[in-house]
């Protein structure tokens, strides 16, 4: 493999590679070459489920040539999308290789990024059917890019993964839960989850398809913008859109005197992992620092609500997606994965009515709290589990993984995942911003202000993030 190798060390966020094109000391091409060298070069690491073949690649770098690099915003950057996202020609096995199918288009999202010049790489594995949060509900699954013994992170575990070991510069995940966030807190990289509605979720395998969105992965706040701003827009093949979206509101949260909410400590938990609640500490006082207001609101509702999401009536949108299929291939079905979709079974129309009636006076409350503050923080993971301590326990502790991040799609917020401090233990912890709809760009540019004073390595590696 005719590799560059004095590449190995370059970083794939977009700064790094925009600087070098500008500067004609890389092409493209060469990028390409170097990613796929890395990816040899890691063997078996059960990141993807299937590579566009490299010759491929090269050719859509070469075709890049022919375009000017200004009119194109994603221009000769890799990327990656988990595998419950089509691509045409690329088979999508949403974690399940007994439910491979070629589709017949590719997902608007995805022609979206190429057409704005991003090279694709190929699709990422994931927790089967995007049901968990811990990373290692598939046959083959990624380990954590610091400790081989932790969860990577789920449902997108490979779309993290990749990012953060400088296998691309981004990647798509998708997002019902958490999936978008976890993963990204558990690997050091950020996770942006869009308001849901404003990012087309035409061309997946669904989840919950009323409340599903596709988050991105990337290095840095700003890169992660950068996506966004190509991914957002309407479709008319996506009846869940939102009709006339107005995401860029809001695009800041005042410099100085913004206040933050936090969760109250009758409902702040850490599982009894003292290091993610001295990191968290941590984040709160660089909050300050940056002039903000600390204050605690009630987050009873919030964790109520998260609650519904695996534990009532709202299971049967996964029944409606999935479990046709995991009737008819139980042996195919990862056991965990078949006992949770399942259990919808179990459910009424009168319960899921009366669930709705329940969820809207909770979100009215819920709302009422968001209302006292710019933003609300939380841990993006309240902890992080060895992958036999997961095994030996796998429902229990994957609704820990989901404590703060499970309500954020039911109560349609706009999410960002930020990585906030590297423990002593040598395992990154994050906070995940949160604020009510369509102000995904104010957290954006309130993340970006916290990352630069973190001045954490990007993702796994270290490159820090003031010296990229």
């Amino acid at each position: 493999m005719n590799v560059m190798r004095h590449l190995q060390g370059l970083s794939l966020d977009f700064n790094s590679l925009n600087k070098a094109y500008r500067a004609n000391t890389l092409t493209p091409i060469d990028v390409v070459r170097e990613v796929y060298g890395r990816i040899h070069d890691r063997g078996t690491d059960f990141v993807w489920t299937c590579l566009v073949p490299e010759s491929q690649a090269l050719a859509a770098a070469q075709a890049l040539a022919r375009h000017d690099p200004a009119q194109m915003p994603l221009y000769g950057l890799p990327f990656a999308v988990k595998d419950n996202i089509h691509v045409l020609g690329l088979k999508t096995t949403a974690g399940c290789p007994a439910y491979g199918h070629y589709p017949a288009k590719t997902a608007t999202v995805v022609q979206k990024l190429l057409d704005a010049g991003a090279i694709l790489i190929g699709k990422n594995s994931m927790d089967q059917f995007a049901t968990g949060l811990v990373g290692i509900r598939s046959a083959g699954y990624p380990v954590n890019s610091f400790d081989s013994e932790y969860i990577p992170g789920g449902s997108s575990s490979g779309s993290a993964v990749a990012v953060a070991t400088g296998l691309v510069s981004f990647s798509l995940g998708s997002d019902t839960g958490g999936s978008g966030r976890i993963p990204a807190a558990l690997n050091n990289i950020v996770g942006l989850k869009p308001t849901p509605g404003i990012i087309s979720t035409a061309g997946m395998v669904y989840a919950n398809r009323s409340f599903d969105c596709v988050p991105i992965f990337a290095l840095t706040c700003r890169d992660a913008k950068q996506v966004f701003d190509v991914a957002v827009g309407a479709d008319s093949d996506d009846p869940f859109m939102r009709e006339n979206p107005n995401y860029s509101a809001r695009s800041e949260i005042p410099a100085s005197g913004f206040i933050i909410g936090i969760p109250d400590k009758a409902n702040r938990t850490f599982f009894g992992d003292q290091r993610a609640e001295k990191s968290f500490h941590h984040a709160i006082h660089l909050i300050k620092d940056l002039g903000g207001e600390i204050v605690e609101i009630d987050f009873c509702a919030f964790a109520t609500i998260g609650s519904m999401l695996f534990d009532g009536p709202i299971l049967a949108e996964r029944l409606v997606s999935c479990g046709e299929f995991i009737e008819n291939h139980r042996h195919d079905v990862h056991p965990v994965v078949g006992a949770i979709v399942n259990k919808a079974k179990s459910y009424s129309a009168v319960d899921l009515v009366k669930e709705y009636h329940r969820f809207r006076q909770l979100m009215s409350t819920a709302y009422a709290e968001l209302r006292k503050v710019d933003a609300l923080i939380v841990p993006t993971a309240g902890t992080i589990y060895k992958i036999k301590t997961v095994e030996a326990d796998p429902i229990k502790l994957n609704a820990n993984m989901g404590y703060y991040s499970y309500f954020a799609n039911l109560l349609q917020l706009a999410a960002l995942a930020v990585p906030a401090a590297l423990r002593d233990d040598g395992l990154p912890f994050g906070i995940c911003f949160l604020a009510g709809p369509q102000q995904d760009l104010a957290l954006v540019a309130l993340g970006e202000r916290f990352q630069t004073a973190a001045r954490l390595p990007l993702g796994a590696t270290r490159i820090r993030y003031a010296e990229h």
